[in-house]
């Protein structure tokens, strides 16, 4: 196999995944992935549409989604009173550290399959390709 069908596997498998994973936790995939992209001090609302990949408008929507689960809030920005920034209320931190747990769980599931001379390569390559995606998407 050559790399892009490899890459297109391997996405396309974890992204079952997480679908499964987060349907364990009453969640959407989608929901999942916009969960586990805000961070601890929370987002920009444009800086998560970025990192997701999605517009505005979509991100909008599916932010008021989790607002009504009460696993997200929008509060202004308190520098930039033009910007909303997307935070885990408590419920979605709890939910975040479960999602977290079953992925790691599940690393470790798939790290057994793999000789532990390669499992020594994988984080090193796997920023690698994540900082040359950044760089491509940044473009």
């Amino acid at each position: 196999m050559n790399i892009p069908e490899l890459l297109t596997d391997l996405t396309t498998h974890y992204n079952a995944l997480i679908r499964y994973y987060a349907s364990r936790l009453s969640l959407t995939a989608p929901q999942a992935f916009h969960l586990l992209a805000v961070s601890t001090d929370g987002i920009s609302m444009s800086g998560l549409a970025h990192k997701l990949g999605l517009d505005n408008s979509t991100l909008t929507r599916n932010i008021q989604k989790l607002d009504k689960l009460g696993l997200v809030l929008r509060k202004r920005d308190d520098y930039d009173k033009r910007v909303f920034r997307v935070h885990l209320t408590k419920k979605g931190r709890v939910i975040v550290e479960q999602f977290e747990n079953l992925l790691l769980d599940l690393n470790y599931s798939m790290l057994k399959h793999i000789d532990l001379d390669d499992q020594e390569n994988i984080p090193e390559m796997l920023e690698k390709l994540v900082w040359a995606m950044d760089c491509i998407r940044e473009k």
